[in-house]
């Protein structure tokens, strides 16, 4: 520079600027820290207050830059670095070990004016100091750069030879001399951000561009195109990062940061402003910068790639862990030298650990779940397992970020505190064995659908089992009393088609009665005079009469016996209506129900029960009674009064005993003969009138409750589709890629049609002919008819296809397809059966239901469930190897943006061979396992620790390390730049473009 101070000695910029280069110095790597890239120094070519200060100036400027809280700072001069070169000198004397990092910030004013101000827009290159020839570049820059300062006619003035305060205060530039000496000093084949960062002011002396106007939009796009973030405010962050920012829509406008700067002029101004937050009359004037990286132009890189979660200007860094829940670091000693006695430091946000395989990634998350109490795998594979027996007596620490601590010997009984959430290696694969999904999945489902579901809408029930019975308790009770009515109904029509089916012999007994009373008739000893004709005709019609009376009096008592049944159901329901009165008052207590208001729902029978069935019962006795008659002169037709009567007429009989015996044995068996006769007439018009008209309800009402099982189904369906709204309403939320949009939760119709099958196969004769022909037809048809209506849910479809079913067994007798010892009643039972028909839940992606997902898939599916839902547990994430089986793009697409809005509220281990996982998740820290060999040939197992950003001059860095360990690393990482078009060489931006 030929108008300012030498530069600082080597050794110097060495001492201050190299602390950063090996990741040794920062192994939590990526961590929140605040930056200042706007701070001018004693000499500041404009604006200098600095000698307003009175004293040693640099001993008072370097103090409160080594004694702020602010690590990184952009010391800035106009059209000249000089002010940083001198800090560089005056801040290494003073403080040779600090840990501060200074990067040279150039700021240039353009002609570009796009504010009501009328301000020329302020455009800013940071350099990076880590570039070996920095210094010779930016002063190689200053040289090329030309201005619109003109001094004599004609003649064009560079950047470097502006010496007096009116000169730079004149002065300013344009894009294209600023494009045209980068192109002079870095050539048209390079990286630029590799070199500097083009910064533009958004606030004063920035953009704050007037819409409406189309010339001004336009250069306002240009100038966005052009820098790669902006100094501005809170205010400015969000517009920066939408990506319909150009007047063009369809233009796509890259997400890129806002960074807040104290532009700092004097003392005071570092005493007001740095790494301060002002405020006046309650607005927020300035807040600070804080950035999540290591402090080093490689850090501050990463904004570039991550400016939604890189960089955050505020009073406080945007930390929401819980810290009794994030794990500081993890100490292992005494472990027979199978690792190094250390201590190693864990970031809070996404901690990814890489290695060879072998070299003892899963070692150190199953040592950390060990110590939390939370490892559990039957996994023979796994490194305890295996090592369990050498490692004896090890010891694990784990320290809390609220100062707490764990600690757990191999050997001795784990806790069961499960302090951490571990997913081991296989646990994907275990949930998703076979083609159904597993009781295990199940429950981490439903745990997943109680955390989301409003507290108000919990009904004070501890878990999701406990809150779905709530909800469904009443629909399952009714769904309850509908089978049993089936199965009721199922009895009642069985009794009575076995009524009908004895309606053939009802019949042939009448005939075969009426047949013998002929004969028997015929057989009747003739009478030997006209007296004994007459009395052996009236005995006939006294023994008729008996037998009628008889059966009379057997009718009352019959009667009787069901006026004591229904007094002995009645009371059976009354004692029934008492348990529920008391049930329901608990449920109107805890409904906050007064108790005077109980009366309402007490349960009674509107009018006297009693009353009606005594004075049946009186009635009934009465007739009895009377049609016995009394034992001392019994009325004239009672049983009495005709047993006195046969009895006198046969001893009027005829005085031959033998044909007075044989005339009474006939005479009471025709009498048997009416009466049953009469019995059976009777029976059969039951059969064939009211029983008959009863078979046809029974059917009606049986089919009746069936599809209103189904309909019963459907509320459930309904409770539970209302208790798992908010979960459907988070998984059809669009997210970064928008492809999260193809996961959606389901409720549905489930029906185990080869169970069913399998149980009604039990039933049939194999070496019949079933109404559907064979056994297989049947399946064919009950496969055709039932699955697509029962997986519908349509109530209605169900009961007309179970019509249609029905019908083919009204065609053909049971007994000619039916098993010898199988009763039509054993079908029905089979044929109504609903249990095999019910609801169930689970996952969708791109309209396919989970299990039938490859694994890879449904790995996918899995880890978006516990990453993006599981958001009530803030215990740290456990992870290992969750990309096996999965395919790049699903990672990239899809599982990135999962992983990367976890972090933000829960700490994260993660074990992968993807790079897009490591990379493009932007994990804060990168730990790589490496194995070697003790000299008893047992393993000797040590970690390296630090950022994606860390790179070294020797390649030893954690990036290069990643990039040579993973498996297209480097592609990783380019793509990495790519999503925000970083990275993008000289050439490309000829004419104009951005950085």
């Amino acid at each position: 520079m030929s108008n300012g101070r030498d530069a600082a000695p080597d050794s110097v910029v060495r001492v201050v600027q190299e602390k950063g280069v090996m990741s040794a110095t920062w192994p939590k790597g990526s961590e929140w820290r605040k930056w200042d890239l706007h701070i001018h120094s004693p000499g500041t070519k404009l604006n200098d207050q600095f000698k307003a200060g009175g004293g040693n100036v640099w001993d008072e400027y370097c103090r409160r830059l080594e004694e702020s809280d602010v690590q990184v700072f952009g010391i800035t001069d106009y059209f000249s670095a000089d002010g940083y070169f001198r800090t560089l000198e005056e801040f290494g004397h003073r403080y040779e070990d600090s840990k501060k990092l200074l990067l040279p910030n150039i700021e240039f004013r353009t002609g570009d004016v796009v504010n009501r101000a009328q301000e020329e827009v302020n455009v800013h290159l940071v350099f990076n100091p880590f570039q070996p020839d920095y210094k010779r570049r930016i002063t190689s820059f200053l040289q090329s750069l030309k201005t619109n300062k003109t001094v004599g006619e004609g003649r064009e003035v560079r950047a470097s030879e502006l010496s007096e305060p009116r000169e730079f205060e004149e002065a300013t530039t344009t894009r294209a001399f600023i494009h045209a000496a980068l192109v002079d000093v870095y050539g048209k084949q390079v990286s630029l951000t590799d070199h500097l960062l083009i910064i533009t002011a958004a606030n004063n002396d920035g953009i704050r561009p007037e819409r409406g106007t189309k010339r001004k939009e336009v250069i306002t796009d240009e100038l966005d195109k052009f820098s790669n973030g902006f100094f501005g405010g809170a205010q400015n962050v969000q517009w920066y990062l939408r990506t319909d920012r150009y007047e063009n829509k369809e233009e796509h406008s890259g997400q890129k940061p806002t960074l807040s700067g104290s532009d700092a002029h004097s003392l005071p101004d570092l005493d007001e402003r740095l790494g301060k937050t002002v405020v006046k009359d309650d607005e927020v004037l300035l807040a600070p910068t804080w950035i999540k990286a290591n402090p080093t132009f490689e850090g501050l890189k990463q904004i570039l790639y991550e400016p939604g979660s890189r960089v955050h200007i505020g009073p406080t860094p945007p930390l929401y862990h819980d810290e009794a829940r994030v794990i500081r670091s993890i100490t292992l000693t005494r472990s027979n030298g199978w690792f190094d006695d250390a201590e190693i430091p864990l970031n809070p946000g996404l901690v990814s650990i890489i290695g060879q395989k072998g070299s003892g990634k899963s070692a150190l998350v199953e040592l950390m779940a060990y110590a939390a109490g939370s490892w559990q795998t039957p996994e023979p594979g796994s490194f305890l397992r295996r090592a369990g027996n050498h490692i004896k007596g090890l010891t694990i620490r784990l320290s809390w970020a609220d100062g707490t601590t764990t600690t757990h010997s191999i050997g001795d009984a784990q806790s069961d505190d499960q302090r951490v959430r571990y997913l081991s290696q296989k646990f994907v694969e275990r949930l998703c064995a076979g083609d159904q999904i597993g009781s295990e999945l199940i429950r981490e489902i439903e745990a997943v659908i109680y955390e989301y579901t409003d507290p108000t809408e919990r009904l004070n029930a501890s878990d999701f089992e406990e809150l779905r019975a709530s909800r469904t308790e009443g629909i399952r009770s009714s769904r309850d009393a509908l089978q049993e009515d089936m199965a009721r109904l199922i009895r009642e029509e069985c009794t009575l088609r076995a009524n009908r089916e004895k309606l053939p012999e009802k019949k042939a007994r009448i005939k075969a009665l009426q047949g013998e009373e002929a004969g028997l008739v015929n057989q009747m000893p003739k009478p030997a005079t006209a007296e004994e004709k007459k009395v052996q005709e009236e005995l006939q019609k006294k023994r008729a009469a008996l037998t009628e009376a008889q059966r009379q009096v057997a009718g009352y008592k019959q009667q009787l016996q069901k006026i004591e049944d229904i007094k002995t159901r009645v009371t059976g329901f009354k004692g029934q209506m008492t348990r529920f009165y008391s049930d329901i008052g608990t449920l109107l207590r805890e409904a906050g129900i007064p108790e005077v208001e109980w009366g309402a729902y007490q349960p009674s029978f509107s009018k006297d029960t009693e009353a009606p069935l005594t004075r049946k019962k009186t009635e009934l006795e009465k007739a009895v009674s009377a049609k016995e008659g009394t034992a001392e002169n019994p009325v004239d037709g009672t049983i009495r009064s005709l047993e006195k009567q046969i009895k006198a007429l046969t001893e009027r009989e005829s005085t031959d005993k033998a044909r007075q015996q044989r005339i009474r044995t006939i005479q009471t068996r025709i009498a048997a003969i009416q009466a049953e006769v009469k019995k059976l007439s009777d029976e059969i018009a039951q059969i064939e009138g009211p029983e008959k008209e009863r078979r046809t309800k029974c059917r009606e009402e049986r089919l009746e409750a069936y599809g209103a099982y189904f309909e019963n189904l459907k509320l459930e369906q309904k409770a539970l589709e209302e208790l798992y709204k908010p979960v459907k309403k988070k998984l059809t939320a669009s997210g970064d890629t928008g492809k999260d949009k193809d996961l959606e939760f389901s409720i549905r119709w489930d029906a185990d049609i080869g169970k069913w099958l399998e149980r009604g196969g039990a039933l049939f004769d194999q070496r019949k002919t079933n109404p559907f022909g064979t056994m297989k037809e049947l399946s064919d048809a009950a496969r055709e008819l039932f699955l697509p209506v029962w997986m519908s849910g349509d109530s209605e479809a169900i009961k007309t296809a179970f019509e249609g079913f029905l019908e083919q067994f009204s065609k053909m007798p049971p007994r000619d397809y039916l098993r010898a010892d199988v009763t039509v009643q054993d079908v029905l039972e089979w044929l109504y059966e609903v249990g095999h028909v019910h609801l169930n839940y689970g996952l969708k992606y791109n309209g396919y239901e989970l299990e039938t997902l490859s694994p890879g898939t449904k790995g996918i599916v899995l880890l978006i469930l516990y990453l993006g839902m599981d958001i009530a547990d803030t215990r740290p994430l456990i992870v290992d190897q969750p990309d096996e089986n999965l395919d790049n793009e699903s990672i990239y697409d899809l599982l990135r943006v999962y992983f990367q809005r976890a972090k933000e509220r829960r700490q994260i281990v993660l074990i992968s061979h993807n790079p897009n996982l490591v990379v493009n998740a932007d994990s804060e820290q990168v730990i790589i396992a490496m194995c070697g060999r003790q000299e008893n040939g047992l393993p000797h197992i040590t970690y390296q620790m630090g950022a994606l950003e860390d790179c070294t001059p020797e390649g030893a860095g954690i990036r290069q390390r990643a990039c040579r360990i993973l498996e297209g690393g480097d592609v990783a990482f380019q793509r990495r730049e790519s999503r925000y078009s970083i990275g993008r060489t000289i050439i490309e931006n000829a004419g104009g473009g951005g950085v």
